[in-house]
């Protein structure tokens, strides 16, 4: 008999786990991007992090409270109506099966607000072990809240403790928006443990308003057995038509008006993230998750109630046809015609080639001449999202103040070479930016400080709210139809373009173009080469978007990026610096169309290629292949050149790499694995490990390289210094993602003040 009992248990836990799917599935999501991600935990830091005035701060906690209000109260209800359509359609439900259905929906409620206090829990440093098993956790507290909760049933049951629960829910409340504007005034939201107390206050309030609402519900079922009939007019006929549809019953007519009430407000937040950018920097990533978790959890739901109510499995039929049906393609990079701006419109056909660069480069510093050697810098900048663009940008700020602080001569003329990929691509761009625009400016001290205040922002909310929005949507028939032609990374771009750049040294990502940056035939170019490297999809060709013209025999037949745009087209640099950033599942991979004439002259038209582009880090997270090829062109350029005054400034030059890393330094320990992953994952194991070696195999070979020229390299490193054992301080961890915490950046600013190899060349200066 107990095994029979047992196993009716199971079966009815996973029929709910199946029917209530989707509010479980966003609970495991929140869950996990909330305790398992470095991203996720930032996203909470920053959340405790108090910015503005008082004001702000309570308009943007209470905007947190809206979202966790609407999460909970979406996921208990919706998931309450799917059981309520599932119920009728049977007569013969065994009070097991009845009570699982009217169970489950509340534990789901329970749940949102366990998960919210477990990655909590996770901020203080005596409880970091949560994060290993936070599952375990969660079953624990929801098996502890059941029980909890059977107990609240019985005791709303009796009249005084009812009276007492009542005056209880109404006291906390009341609580609730009085403590948020307390802890808002006082700061003591930058405190987790806080936080704590008014999550658990509302599981209270959650606690006591599900249960009162069963005995309210009988009373007013009582009330209605005595009245015949009534007719209603108006708004209130079509809701108990909709109630009707939905089997829920009447007596439920106001809880499901607070429930379409708090949707209605849920959902206007959401919409104001996806349409306004300024909307989405305000409310921030944390409450924007929660919020978009629970419209596309409310949808996952109505799908559930739809196929209970035909009997029918709509997940899957969406599934089918979101696969194979033709989708359209909103991930092509976006493009402007030149001749709007009146650009000649073959103008990236007339870009110079390392030779002619490199002569008038040298030609440009007849300086070189009285010094016994000249210093020529080439900055290698790995990926990394805002971490890599942030450390990047502000250490060569920190190079370029240092040289104007000095007088000497500016560490951008000597500069001959900047390569990066994925966020260190964003990071070079906005240096190469800064030196694009204050050419006509009086030269001071500001370049880091710029770079700082401009990448220190959110560049992450706006961008979910187009990837948990219209991407989202633009795979379901039909309404896919009224997507606009946007995406993500588009969103990313746009971002960075309307970002607040108000100083002297501005970015100027809004304004610039990539064809304003480009090196032309005849003409003196000032500023350093520039390459930000990508991965074509189709074949794993590495890509590079240059301000030169790259040669297919000098770089190995890496792909001119720009050589494939149409003609009349150009791209922003923005477009350019996001796209060897995309790193999918925030950035899809872009689509370029290029034209080729058919091999068969008898034909007519072109062959269209349609390129995909993706991370530049998928081959190369330093970009240190492209720099080996161009230095050993440079000398073949020069053992060739004729002119006997650029061959002698050539051997004066003293060439020095930088390279400027943001991840942890060291080898990966080699641990077991498991029969199972060994079976089941070592072939994805082995790529997801090739893909970080290869990285480290084209670093150490252009080291050694390096080594053979007698050039110097020189280490930047964001973390621990293996190689200097007094450098112990920088343990990190540094979140790597669009968005970062106050926390993590005020440690990056701290070692940018001690990284002691930095220290050593700002020392060593750069005339030297």
């Amino acid at each position: 008999m107990r095994n029979n009992y047992l196993v009716q248990f199971l079966a009815n836990l996973l029929r709910c786990i199946w029917l209530f799917f989707p509010s479980l599935l966003f609970v495991a999501l929140a869950l996990i991007c909330l305790t398992q991600l470095g991203q996720g935990k930032d996203i909470l830091i920053a959340f405790t992090e108090t910015k503005g005035s008082p004001g702000n701060n309570l308009l943007t906690k209470f905007i947190f409270l809206v979202a966790i209000i609407f999460w909970v109260y979406v996921s208990w209800y919706a998931s309450r109506m799917v059981a309520y359509i599932k119920t009728s359609q049977r007569t013969d439900w065994n009070r097991m099966e009845l009570r699982f259905l009217h169970r489950f929906p509340r534990i789901i409620g329970y749940s949102c607000l366990l998960v919210i206090v477990l990655a909590l829990l996770t901020l203080f440093d005596q409880l970091t072990w949560l994060t290993a098993q936070p599952f375990l956790f969660l079953i624990a507290g929801m098996i502890l809240l059941w029980l909890a909760d059977r107990q609240m049933i019985r005791l709303s049951g009796f009249a005084r403790e009812g009276r007492m629960l009542k005056a209880l829910l109404l006291t906390a409340a009341i609580l609730v928006p009085l403590l948020l504007i307390i802890f808002s005034y006082s700061g003591l939201f930058r405190k987790p443990f806080f936080i704590i107390l008014l999550i658990l206050i509302l599981l209270l309030v959650y606690m006591l308003y599900i249960n009162l609402r069963r005995h309210r519900m009988q009373e007013l079922e009582r009330r209605s057995a005595r009245i015949t009939q009534v007719h209603y007019h108006g708004w209130r006929k079509y809701a108990d038509k909709l109630m009707a549809f939905l089997h829920l019953p009447k007596e439920e007519r106001g809880y499901f008006a607070a429930f379409n009430l708090i949707c209605l407000v849920g959902l206007s937040a959401y919409l104001s993230v996806v349409l306004f950018m300024g909307a989405g920097a305000f409310v921030g990533p944390l409450p924007f998750m929660l919020l978009a978790f629970t419209v596309l959890m409310g949808f996952g739901n109505i799908v559930s109630g739809l196929s209970c109510k035909i009997g029918l499995n709509l997940h899957f039929f969406i599934f089918i046809l979101a696969a194979f049906l033709p989708t359209p393609d909103h991930h092509r990079v976006r493009n402007e015609k030149l001749s709007t701006r009146n650009v000649r419109p073959d103008i990236y056909r007339h870009r110079q080639d390392l030779s002619e660069y490199l002569n008038r480069w040298l030609r440009d510093r007849p300086e070189i001449d009285t010094m016994n050697s000249y210093p020529m810098y080439v900055v290698l900048a790995n990926g990394g999202a805002s971490r890599s663009a942030y450390w990047v940008a502000s250490v060569l700020g920190r190079l370029e103040d240092s040289s104007i602080r000095r007088g000497s001569t500016r560490f951008s003329r000597q500069l001959f070479c900047l390569s990066g990929t994925s966020g260190g691509g964003v990071g070079i761009a906005t240096y190469y930016n800064m030196l694009m625009h204050q050419q006509e400016k009086a030269p001071t001290v500001g370049f880091e400080t710029a770079a700082r205040n401009y990448l220190r922002q959110d560049f992450l909310t706006y961008t979910m709210g187009r990837m948990l929005g219209a991407d989202f949507f633009n795979y379901i028939p039909v309404l896919n139809l009224l997507i606009p032609d946007e995406d993500r990374a588009e969103a990313l771009e746009q971002a960075f373009e309307r970002a607040r750049d108000d100083s002297y040294y501005y970015v100027g990502f809004d304004s610039t173009w990539f064809d304003e940056a480009i090196t032309l035939k005849g003409r003196q170019h000032n500023l350093p080469i520039l390459f930000i490297n990508t991965t074509r999809v189709k074949d794993g060709s590495p890509g590079v978007v240059s301000n030169i013209s790259l040669s297919p025999e000098i770089f190995n037949r890496r792909v001119d990026v720009l050589g494939l745009l149409q003609q009349d087209k150009t791209i922003r640099m923005s477009t350019a610096a996001i796209l060897g950033a995309r790193f999918p599942f925030i950035s899809p991979a872009g689509r370029i169309d290029s034209y080729r004439p058919p091999r068969d002259s008898t034909k007519p038209g072109d062959t269209l290629r349609a390129n995909y582009f993706v991370d530049g880090g998928y081959f190369d997270n330093s970009g240190a292949g492209v720099v080996q090829e161009m230095i050993r062109n440079m000398f073949q350029v020069m053992s060739a050149s004729k002119d006997s005054i650029l061959r002698n400034r050539f051997s004066k030059i003293s060439l020095r790499v930088i390279h400027i890393t943001n991840s942890p330094q060291g080898t990966v320990p080699l641990v077991p694995i498991g029969p199972f992953k060994n079976d089941v994952l070592a072939p994805l194991l082995t790529i997801i490990g090739a893909y970080d070696m290869q990285t480290t195999v084209n670093d150490r070979r252009i080291i050694t390289y390096l080594k053979d020229i007698k050039a110097t390299y020189y280490p930047i490193h964001l973390y621990n210094d293996l190689e200097i054992r007094s450098d112990t301080l920088s343990n990190g961890p540094y979140a790597m993602n669009w968005f970062m915490s106050d926390s993590v950046r005020h440690q990056i600013d701290s070692r940018l003040k001690s990284q002691p190899r930095l220290e050593a060349l700002l020392l060593r200066g750069t005339a030297q």
